[in-house]
Formats: structure tokens, sequence, C-alpha cells
């Protein structure tokens, strides 16, 4: 599949469709609200010509990123530059990767514990076996550390060898909870190999000599024996686990600022934070994380652990001796368990989402408490601030409006639309439209729900839709009163069309986003009180997709739809039925826990899930037919990051097991596998700019269906020509994904020391070079590499095609295809569009011309999947 620029545009001109525009009225008094419900009595700049546009300030105006870009440091000492080099060296995206796994079961664990348990104490209740099962790991990777530290024995950093090192921890069994669990089986790997990475840190360190934080002394790593160094990593393994604990149920909040700066700072000598650096890096992360994270701009909690558990070692390694290494491992784990209580804000996500339950629960009762012609203004007057509480820039407008002032106008309206359905008469027939459109079609009981609080149920929803979508809104317009009310109006609009089933609401509705669907939201899951994790569109989809629909349909991450229904649900022929359902995130919720909570309900309007896939427009259209149902504005999803409130995903079952085989088996995991655990064909980009080492990298990972395709396509005995072909289509479309679907998780970026930011991964230095590069230098690059490492591959396979078919034997999961290319010309223009200086064309076209023409690129051909 060759990359052209039509294709590009398409995907980008949908991804980044947007409603633009505001009513302005000149006359309020001549304005009322228009009810939504029935009459009936119911009681961007081009860069086709020029590539010179500014880099995008999505990720770039980041809060985290003026420490390290904007220091004023001037020339970096010796010991600074050592420091970063063995931070650097010590960041491990394998262990991000691992941690996003923990975190994202650790969540689901929780809140499967949590449906089972009622009141206000069921959140700690259900935090007890989930803690006592991260204990057990820590305590068996306690136990792994300490067996791989007494097979290194007394060896220090100067005599043992590659070969012996690799010795030392190929000895060492893995610990049993292996088969306990996926995420725990990745954890001790990217463990194992992390230790390795702390020891070859303190080889380089009494290689190199350098001095450690105490000027004059010498870096006790220099004789420092290898078991001494397992051990030392052994008191912040329970700390990091105790970390994932707390961010996977909520307990922490996001970071003021990383705390990784704060170890980064230690270790490099740098001036604490003056109190008014402080009092601007909280106030600049309050007004910039919200939009920085819908796009995926900020660090996840996965590398931010990565980051410190980096800082920590380093420090470990630096100190001059057994007293000062024990002092600092109490502060690193201190720092890691998130102790550090003045790096966090006072309200816990936890914290916010229980008194968020409360307010609805009181909210709730009181509407559905109500007599007819009663009025809901008061619940609303206590009910909306908590919402408002929730919302960084509603707190801004309220600063500014007045919170009296925004709180009555919209307990006013909302009392004026609401009210149509309060009372038990009124209520029993929104009750009974809810039964029969939404929770009867996801065959959801609905007996033991009053028909008022069913009814007022849907109503809070509304209510609090109401108040989210008002705070998508530009400051400007919500401090008006009069635009207020007309934008209040047109937000309870799109909340009533959501909430409400759409034979109550009026045909000409613009709001609508289904018409003719008998189908709405519905808020799960049901029976604990005043828990909210998802909704779920009560219809579910049956559809056909052909092989052309799914791939040119893209997912979130830009991967064609057709390479995850065959690399994931094993589907080999077009056309395919698929039942497809609808979800929409709610505060505070993991992708694992929606997953997780529907495979609990398979049979009874649950599904086995083994992919969430953003909901678009475009996806929506072309799945659907309804694309009202998709996103204009697409967060981005990220695994390991819990998910933007209201982002929409759709899920995918295979409405014909004959089609592909049977998911839970694909996955790996049996009947009760809560996810796919394959990964689909992806490449991975990796640019090293440091000095002597400037190549690019791009690791191949075929999954397992996909390279079983390409072998066969071969013929047999294989042929290199069919081979090199299908391999070229699998690079071709796995490269552009990487640079042009927007994943900017699948580049990473290593820099010199110097110039890497201490509290940033090179998966987030990556992450900000896709954001920042136009689309057709993106097209121009990854055009390039594609066509460089093809060039390797074909001269690579030429007679060696059995390599191939021998990592594909292998029991592990695919194979990766490692092409490493030295291309110091295009490294220095991507560390100088990281420097906000674009190219030209002309030096673009020279430092790909240079990558196609270098004959020294060197591939290497690994079973299972590896980043390179």
């Amino acid at each position: 599949m060759s990359v052209t620029a039509p294709y590009h545009r398409h995907w980008f001109g949908n991804s980044l469709e947007t409603d633009g525009g505001s009513v302005t009225l000149t006359d309020h008094q001549a304005w009322t609200p228009i009810s939504p419900f029935r009459s009936e009595e119911r009681g961007s700049v081009s860069d086709e010509e020029e590539w010179t546009e500014a880099p995008s300030a999505s990720y770039l105006d980041s809060p985290f990123r003026g420490a390290a870009r904007d220091t004023g440091r001037g020339p970096v000492d010796a010991h600074s530059e050592a420091v970063r080099e063995l931070l650097a060296e010590l960041y491990s995206d394998e262990m991000e990767e691992a941690l996003s796994e923990l975190l994202e079961e650790t969540a689901a664990l929780h809140a499967e514990h949590a449906a089972a348990l009622v009141g206000a104490s069921a959140s700690e209740a259900a935090e007890q076996p989930v803690r006592e099962r991260l204990e057990a790991l820590a305590d068996q990777a306690e136990r792994y550390l300490e067996a791989l530290a007494e097979a290194a024995g007394e060896a220090d950093t100067r005599s043992l060898t590659e070969a012996e090192l690799e010795s030392v921890f190929e000895s060492v069994a893995p610990p049993a909870a292996l088969g306990e669990s996926p995420a725990f089986e990745q954890f001790f790997g990217a463990l194992k190999n992390f230790a390795k990475k702390a020891v070859s840190g303190a080889v380089n360190l009494a290689k190199k000599g350098v001095q450690a934080v105490k000027t004059g002394v010498q870096a006790v790593a220099k004789v420092m024996p290898i078991g001494l160094i397992l051990r030392q990593l052994r008191p912040i393994v329970q700390p990091l686990l105790t970390r994932v604990l707390k961010i996977g149920i909520g307990r922490l909040p996001a970071p003021v600022r990383p705390i990784a700066t704060q170890l980064a700072r230690q270790l490099l000598r740098e001036a604490p934070m003056t109190e008014a650096e402080e009092a601007e890096a909280s106030e600049s992360a309050e007004s910039h994380t919200p939009a920085a994270q819908a796009l995926g701009a900020e660090p996840t909690p996965a590398a931010l652990l990565s980051l410190e558990l980096a800082g920590a070692t380093a420090g470990l390694l630096l100190a001059r001796d057994e007293s000062e290494g024990e002092a600092w491992a109490a502060e690193a784990a201190q720092s890691l368990s998130g102790g550090a209580g003045e790096a966090y804000g006072q309200q816990s996500p936890a914290a916010e989402a229980e008194a968020l339950a409360e307010a609805r629960e009181r909210f709730t009762e009181a509407l559905s408490r109500l007599p007819d012609g009663g009025d809901p203004r008061p619940a609303l007057e206590e009910f909306l601030p908590v919402v408002m509480a929730a919302l960084p820039i509603v707190r801004k407008i309220i600063q500014i409006a007045g919170r009296q002032n925004v709180v009555g106008a919209l307990s006013n309206l909302l009392a004026a639309l609401i009210g149509k359905f309060t009372g038990p008469r009124n209520a029993r027939i929104l009750a009974t439209a809810i039964a029969d459109t939404g929770l009867k079609l996801l065959s959801l009981e609905t007996a033991a729900e009053a028909p008022e609080r069913l009814a007022a149920s849907a109503l809070a929803a509304t209510a609090e839709d109401t108040v989210r979508q008002l705070a998508q809104l530009p400051t400007e317009e919500l401090e008006d009163p009069v635009r207020l009310e007309v934008a209040a109006g047109k937000a309870f609009n799109v909340a009533a069309a959501a909430n409400i089933p759409s034979t109550l609401l009026r045909e000409d509705l613009e709001e609508t986003e289904a018409r003719g669907v008998k189908g709405m939201w519905v808020p799960l899951p049901r029976g604990a009180k005043g828990q909210l994790r998802y909704k779920k569109y009560s219809r579910v989809f049956e559809v056909e997709v052909g092989a052309k629909q799914a791939a040119t349909l893209r997912t979130g991450g830009g991967t064609p739809l057709a390479t995850v229904l065959r690399d994931q649900f094993r589907v080999r022929a077009f056309p395919v039925r698929l039942k497809i359902h609808l979800y929409e995130a709610g505060a505070h919720t993991w992708a694992r826990q929606i997953q997780a909570a529907e495979q609990r309900g398979a049979g009874r309007g649950g599904a086995r899930l083994l992919a969430l896939l953003p909901l678009t427009r475009q996806a929506a259209d072309s799945l659907l037919g309804h694309p009202g149902l998709g996103m204009a504005q697409v967060p981005k999803v990220v695994k390991g990051r819990q998910l933007p409130r209201g982002v929409r995903l759709y899920g995918i079952e295979l409405a014909d097991r004959q089609a592909g085989a049977d998911p839970a088996r694909a996955a790996g995991g049996g009947a009760e596998a809560p996810e796919q655990l394959r990964r689909p064909t992806e490449a991975r980009v990796t640019v090293d700019a440091r000095a002597g080492q400037e190549s690019l990298t791009i690791a191949l990972h075929l999954a397992e269906e996909r390279a079983q395709d390409i072998l066969r396509s071969a013929g047999t005995p294989p042929a290199v020509g069919p081979f090199l072909g299908a391999l070229a289509s699998a690079l071709a479309e796995s490269t552009a994904t990487a640079l042009l679907g927007g994943e900017g998780r699948s580049v990473r970026v290593f820099r010199e020391a110097h110039e890497q930011s201490s509290h940033l991964s090179p998966a987030d230095e990556g992450e900000e070079l896709v954001s920042s590069l136009p689309p057709r230098l993106r097209e121009a690059i990854a055009e390039g590499l594609k066509r460089a490492a093809g060039q390797a591959l074909a001269q690579y396979f030429k007679g060696r095609v059995d390599e191939f078919v021998r990592a594909l034997q292998d029991p592990r999961d695919g194979v990766t295809l490692v092409v490493t290319l030295p291309g110091a010309p295009l490294v220095g223009i991507v560390t100088g569009i990281l420097g906000r200086r674009l190219p030209s064309r002309s030096e673009v076209s020279r430092a790909i011309g240079a990558l196609a023409a270098e004959p020294a690129a060197k591939v290497e051909v690994k079973a299972g999947r590896h980043r390179g």
C-alpha cells in the first residue's frame, strides 16, 4: 500500500471535523427556550505549498515542557551530563508498557469488586483484595531480585562480561506468579530487563569514572558488587506497585508536576522551585491539563512511573556509600508511592467521583419524591455546583460570572425543561419509554426499579450532561446571561437527545443523533447506587463489513479496521458480520473496566469485547449509517491512561463465529479472558540522535495471523518475490500508521543527555515530534522510511527466508523485523523540528535520498514482539 496525499487528507479531515459557530441575540426578552420534547400533552492553515507553519501547540505548550526546554542553564557540567545519560539509559519503555497493563488490570479488578458491594464503604472494601494481589506481586518481585543478587554473588562491575551477566539472569527461574496474569508476566519480563539496565548503568559509570552527588567522591558503582546493585532495587518495588494501586483505584490525582522532576532536580543539583514557580506550575497545570490530556499531550501515568523508577535507580547508583544509598532509597520510595503530598492536589479522583456520586444519588432521590407539579429547582441548586466543581473550566467561569448567577440561571432553565417529567404521573410515562427503548433492548431487569426513580435517573443524567456540554464552550459565551441561556438551551437539547427516549422528543429536533433508531444511552452498571462508570447505547447494531470498507476505515491510532479484524479476531474472509456495541466513558474510567463489566454481563446484554475503538463520525457513518452517534472531535485514547470523559467507543463481536476463531481462544486466555492479548501488526520508529549513534530504527511487528498470511502467500517452498511483496505491503501500511495515523507513542526519540527532558520519556518526546510535524512532512518522512527499510529487507531476505520461518515457529506471538538505518541528515532534521525549526523541502529530499542510498542498514529477525 502506498501513501498518497488524498488518503491522508481524507483521514485527518474526518478526525479534525468540528462544529463551529455561536448564537448572538440582541433582544433578551424576545427569546424563550424551546423544549426538545414532543408538543403533545405529556404532563486549519494549508500546508499544501509550504511546511513553514508553526508546529502544533497541543503538545509544545504542555505545562510540563518549560522546565526542560527553557532552564537557561547554559553549558552543561560533567556531572549533569553523566546524570542525564544515566537517566536516559535507565528509562524503559518496556517497563512503561508493563505498568500500563498493571494499571488497567488494577482498575478493572477494583471496579469488579466494587460492583458486588453497596454502600459508602464499597470502594474501600473493594480495595483490599486488589491491594493484597499487588502486595503478593511485590513480594515475588523482591524475592526474584534477591535470587538474581545471590546468583551474581560478589562479582563487581569490572569483572563480569556481558555474556556472564546474561548467564546470571538466565539462571534464575521466573516466579510462580507468571501463570497468574498476563500483566504480571509482562511486569516480570520488564523488571528483568530493567535490572539489566541498572547493572549496565553501573558498568558505564565505572568506565567513565564519574563523580557521585558529593563533589570529589568517586561513584561507588566503580567497585560495587553486582549483587548489591540488584539488592538495592528491592526497596523500591513495593512503593512502585503501591503507586500503581493508588492511581488504578483513583486514590491519587494527576500530579501538578511530575515527581520525576523532583528526583531529577536533586540529581542534577538544580535549585528547588520558588513559591512563585510552584504557583505558576499549579495554575498552568489546572488550566492546560484537561485539553492536553484530551489530545494525548501529557505523559501517561505509566510513563511518569517509568521515569521515576529511572530517577530512583540513578540515585542509588550515584550514592557515595551504602548509608547514603539507603537514605536515597527511602526518599525515592516515598515519592514513588505517592506519599509526597505537596506534589498533588487536595482532591483525589476517587474522592471527587464519590462526592459526585453522592450528589447524583441525592438529586435522583429528590426528583423521584417530587409530587405532580413539584418544583425541582431546590434539588438542582444543590446538585449543579457539585457537577461544576468537577470541571476546571466551569470553576473559572463561576469565578468570573459569580456562582449564584450561573447556578441560578441554569436551575431556572433546567427546572422548566425537566419539570415535564417529574411527579408520579409524568414519571411513569418516561419510565415506560426508558424500559422499552433502553433497558429491555439490553436485556436488563426493570421490575426492581420504581418508575419515579427510573425517570429521575434519566433526568439527572440529562442535567449533568447539560453542564458538561456547557464546559466545552468558550468562556466568553458563558459570561453573558443572554448567551448563557441560549447555550444552555442548546446543551440541554444535546443531552436530552442522548438520555431521553426518542419517542418522547420532537421529530424536528436537530440534535437527534440517529433518526429512525429506537435507542438511548443507558448508564451502567445498574443496581449499585451512585456508581456510574460508562453508558451503553441500547441498540446493538449487526452489520456486514466488506474487505474494502474494512481496509479504508481507520481506528483511533490510524490502524485499518481490516488489520484489527485479521490480527485480533482472526477474520480470514470478507464480508464478515459483526455486532457493534457503543459506549461512552464516564469520569475516571479505564477501558479495561468497561470490558470487564461487559464480560460479566455477557449473555444478558453484555459483550465479550476484545477491542474498544474510538467512535469517530467516519466510523459511525461507515459502520452504522448514523454519523451523529460518533464524535466530531476525537480525544486521543492511549493505553495506560484513563479514558477522557465523554469519549465514545465501539466494541466488536463476531456475529458469525464461522468467520473467524473464537475471540476468547484467540486471546489465549480461555473463556474468561477479559481482553484481547494479541497486538495487531504495527511499526515502532526509534530516532537516536545521540552523537556517534545517529540512526533511525523501524521495528515491524507482524502479528501471528499476518506473519502466517505472508508466508502462505509465498508458496511452498517460499518464493522470495511473493514473500517480499507481501512484506512490503505490511511495512508500508504500518509505517504510514505510525507517522500519519497520529499515534505518537509509536515513535521514540533519544537525544543527547543534556537535551533530553528529565521528565519526559522518549515516547513522550516522540509524541511531541509527531504532533509537531505538518501533514505533508509526515508523508515525506514516512515514504522515505518505508522505501529505505523496504530496500534493506529485500536485500537481507535474498536466500534468508528460512530465518523468518524459524522465528514464526517460535511459540511467541508473531515476528518482529528490526531495521536500523544510519541516517544522520534525517536525524538532524528531526532534532531541529523538536527545537521548532522546520526544514525546507530540499533539505528533507536530500536527507531522505541519503537514507535510501545508505548501504550499512542492519536487519534482525526476532520471534515475538519487540520495540527495536
